[in-house]
């Protein structure tokens, strides 16, 4: 018996002694790891491995309410080698390098309105782009009239920080004509009418009125190689978004779910917390539902629905599902709510894709 127990004990000898080994050298283990991670990552492009055709990179999923896993509202899209962003709110930098998008790459940030939650990832975008990309121009924003006093007032907050980042790394690597951002502000149409934005190099981005009163809004719709992406930015149900996105490969629109906004009114009323409660009733009027997106979706004859900007939090695994659940009700074709870090790729070849796209 002693002798078949012994080989036994022997393995756990051994196993319990390299573990504890491992545990010695976890921090020479991990630079290890480290230093082959490193070398990956820094050549790795996004970009580089996609087809020819047109990209959703979805930089920031979230809403201005706390929530680890998502950040601001960010879309870049990828046209050809072309990039471009759509609003970076808080943390859109960050999950823009962890997917492979290098911020040097970024021609224009398009803002959609002048919420804060929309633009207050800015100023870190512009400092990557700046210091990762060696730009010798300022990161151009887009947006509405306004979008200029953002620019000026984040150039101003961040203009000693860029001071001693050119004295401390020299010109040639943060060239003194490179930081901040400069503006180029558009009136927003009236009615269903859009505006161009950019066209070039096959690239065509138009602007088009949403409903998100008080504030001035707009969606976006983007072509490239025989494929196209509409943008609703913030807005409830729109007619116009609805007759500018007809015929488009995937429409990436907001949602809130009013059952799960009722909750959170519910407690945070109940907690004696009556501001935030009334903060909740009233996002309700100004953004859309999962149904009313479906049903724009439907009318308008697109693709693929991806629902984004996910009003309230989603902190419990599944609970996202239930907005493409109720979406689902009102629109036939295949709906997603998008995570922070997926990509859904339309080659120009055709067909569409997506798949996930966080490095760490």
């Amino acid at each position: 018996m002693a002798r078949k127990i012994w080989p036994w004990l022997a393995g756990i000898a051994l196993i319990t002694a390299l573990g504890a080994g491992a545990y010695f050298y976890r921090g020479e283990i991990a630079t290890r790891i480290l230093q082959r991670a490193a070398a990956q990552g820094m050549a790795d492009s996004l970009s580089a491995q996609l087809p020819d055709g047109l990209h959703a990179v979805f930089c920031g999923t979230g809403s201005p309410l706390p929530d680890r896993t998502r950040a601001g509202p960010c879309l870049a899209v990828i046209a050809g080698e072309r990039v471009f962003v759509f609003d970076a709110g808080e943390g859109a930098a960050e999950t823009l390098a962890l997917m492979g998008v290098n911020a040097g790459d970024i021609e224009a940030v398009y803002l959609s309105h002048l919420h804060s939650d929309h633009f207050d990832g800015l100023a870190p975008l512009a400092l990557q782009h700046w210091a990762t990309g060696t730009s010798h121009t300022p990161l151009q924003l887009v947006g509405p009239i306004g979008a200029g006093r953002i620019a000026a007032g984040l150039n101003e907050a961040y203009a000693i920080d860029s001071g001693y980042r050119r004295n401390h790394h020299g010109p040639e690597i943060m060239p003194p004509t490179g930081g901040g951002l400069t503006a180029r502000e558009f009136e927003i149409p009236q009615g269903s009418a859009a505006i161009v934005l950019h066209e070039a190099d096959g690239v065509r981005i138009t602007a088009f009125p949403v409903i998100h009163a008080p504030t001035d809004a707009v969606g976006f719709r983007i072509e490239y190689g025989g494929r196209s992406i509409v943008i609703s930015g913030d807005t409830s149900r729109s007619d116009s978004l609805a007759l500018n996105a007809r015929g488009a490969d995937l429409l990436i629109h907001e949602a809130i779910s009013p059952r799960l906004n009722a909750i959170m009114e519910s407690a945070a009323q109940s907690s004696g917390r009556t501001n935030v409660g009334v903060i909740f009733h009233d996002i309700l009027d100004y953004h859309t539902s999962p149904e009313d997106a479906g049903a724009v979706a439907q009318e308008a004859g697109v693709g693929a629905l991806a629902l984004t900007h996910l009003l309230p939090q989603t902190p419990i695994p599944g609970l996202s599902s239930t907005f493409e659940r109720d979406a689902r009700t009102t629109y036939d074709g295949p709906v997603w709510a998008m995570r922070d870090g997926d990509v859904i790729s339309l080659p120009s070849s055709g067909g569409m894709r997506r798949f996930h796209r966080l490095r760490f």
